[in-house]
């Protein structure tokens, strides 16, 4: 069996030996690094925040527009515009809001391949 050279290593091998291993200041590292994890974890939170935000925000949208009566089947990437009559009933219509002499203008919405309703402005309605 070869004899190790204690000499070579880098640490003591005995109680007395002087200490070769130094201790790290890991608040200096902490102090580092925390910024920037907490960074990433708070975009990564907010992003979250948009996400559910913009969720319930389409639900609402969807929930409203299959609320609605409507005298028609639906069709796929046609803009439907939803009114609120003063009884507090709601109904899609095909009239934008310029030709449209009954109700209130609530918005106008195209239907997209998934039966969702998405927010529709071009800017001439």
């Amino acid at each position: 069996m070869p004899q190790e050279n204690n000499n070579a290593l880098t640490h003591g091998t005995t109680p007395n030996a002087p200490a070769s291993i130094k201790p790290v200041d890991i608040g200096t590292w902490k102090g580092k690094v925390e910024p920037t994890f907490k960074h990433y974890y708070e975009e990564r939170y907010n992003e979250l925040v948009r996400q559910y935000e913009d969720l319930v925000r389409d639900y609402e949208i969807n929930k409203m527009c299959y609320e609605a009566s409507m005298g028609f089947e639906p069709i796929m990437g046609q803009v439907y515009h939803l009114y609120k009559k003063n009884d507090g009933s709601s109904f899609l219509s095909l009239i934008e809001p310029r030709y449209a002499f009954w109700g209130n203008h609530v918005g106008s919405y195209r239907l997209n391949a998934q039966y969702a309703w998405e927010e529709y402005s071009d800017g001439t309605l």
